[in-house]
């Protein structure tokens, strides 16, 4: 199993620190690509500085890998392709999940997992993943060839693959392709085919869309893409190829629970106050989602967050109380489902759901009994949790293991003192 490893601001999985680092070092470096004028992305006008020849060359018949777009948006895939997007198909918790899915309902059933973890599938039916460019997970081209948008459809993507692509940016231009300008790459109705899933039984396991649309950012008009997809000031297309470009890109990071430094400005914690009643303490803490446009925690119910309250007298633990904010599935022999291919197939109802809503602040009225001590500590602390099962290798040995994620979120301290003391 891999064990967690205690920093003064987080608890994490030991393996994913350097992961982090390296992470946050590229996205700095590629905002300051993008400040330097490095980065592209579509182009307005026709003052190409790059000679046809010397054009990446697009697939005009099927999928164009990202190290071809790589040629001219550099910036934008060098941060891309160490995104979850990128890794969709390749990290070690989906291969492991997609195993574990083969193994319990066969290869065709376990396909409806690669629509979304390797879409370039829905056209082509590369189920193999023979093509290289399936592996890419969720690639530049499956997004930028989407031409249109159906949630009622079977199929919500209309994929137009070749030489024309698709994008937020009105009346762009481009040497290599042709570009058609869209409204839906800036909306979430966009992200909800993958952000969204019911399952046979009808039950939502994976439900981020929906938790969206029923909440005030949607009615606001605040889309997905706002928050996880922010614009950054720099040049859109390279300068090598093109002089003239806009002056903000859509960062590709695409950021979400992963990134702790995200969930902790979305989620705040303090300890309201305490009332003394005998040898009875209350305490009062409140915990709100103020930064987030769905539930917190979101996705699949393996992601939960734990807030730990105790009581201490000096270094002595007096009590401690658990409350979980976390969605619970059940079969139908009424057992708690804990992995992502168990949930996906066999939910068939929801025992609670304690999670916050978007804009939601609960107020905890915690009791505390038979307290004898005349001061005390009270410690409040929320972690984001996720047990899941990764895929690893190690000396050429290849197998499944659990694996732990807790980090810290946030942590406050108070002193109580009883009345007249």
């Amino acid at each position: 199993m891999m064990t967690l490893v205690p920093n003064t601001s987080v608890l994490r999985v030991s393996s994913a620190s350097n992961r982090r680092d390296a992470k946050t070092s590229l996205v700095r470096s590629a905002v300051l690509a993008l400040a330097l004028g490095v980065t592209t992305a579509f182009a307005q006008s026709a003052d190409y500085t790059a000679p046809p020849s010397r054009l990446p060359q697009i697939n005009p018949n099927g999928w164009t890998s990202s190290a071809i777009c790589g040629e001219c948006h550099q910036a934008i895939h060098a941060v891309w392709q160490h995104s979850l997007h990128a890794k969709s198909w390749s990290n070690g918790v989906f291969q492991a999940a997609y195993r574990r899915s083969i193994d319990a309902y066969g290869e065709e059933g376990a396909r409806v997992c690669l629509s979304c973890h390797a879409p370039t599938v829905r056209q082509g039916q590369d189920f193999a993943v023979k093509d290289p460019v399936t592996a890419e997970g969720v690639t530049c081209d499956f997004c930028h060839s989407i031409a249109a948008i159906d949630l009622d459809a079977a199929d919500p993507f209309r994929v137009n693959l070749g030489k024309t692509k698709y994008g937020p940016l009105r009346h762009a231009q481009s040497p290599a392709h042709q570009i058609v300008d869209t409204s839906f790459h800036k909306n979430s109705e966009f992200c909800g085919p993958c952000h969204e899933y019911r399952n046979a039984q009808g039950v939502t396991v994976l439900g981020t869309y929906s938790e969206w649309k029923e909440s005030t950012y949607a009615r606001q008009g605040k889309q997905c893409q706002d928050c996880h997809m922010p614009l950054v000031p720099g040049r859109v297309v390279a300068l090598n190829i093109k002089e003239k470009t806009p002056t903000s890109v859509n960062l590709h990071d695409i950021s979400g629970s992963h990134d702790m430094e995200r969930v902790r400005k979305a989620i705040t914690l303090e300890i309201s106050g305490y009332e003394w009643h005998g040898d009875r303490v209350w305490l009062f803490v409140k915990v709100s989602n103020v930064g987030s446009g769905h539930c917190f925690p979101t996705g699949m119910p393996m992601h939960r967050a734990v807030l730990d309250v105790s009581i201490h007298d000096g270094s002595k633990l007096v009590d401690r109380r658990e409350i979980p904010f976390e969605i619970v599935m059940l079969d139908k022999e009424g057992r708690p489902l804990r992995r992502e291919y168990e949930v996906l197939v066999k939910a068939v109802s929801v025992r609670s759901d304690t999670r916050l809503r978007p804009g939601e602040s609960r107020s905890l009225d915690l009791s505390f009994r038979d307290i004898t001590a005349s001061r005390l500590t009270a410690t409040a602390a929320l972690t984001y949790e996720y047990s899941t099962e990764a895929l690893v290798t190690t000396e050429g040995e290849t197998r499944i293991e659990p694996v732990e994620m807790k980090f810290l979120i946030a942590s406050r301290q108070s002193s109580m003192k009883p009345p007249g003391r």
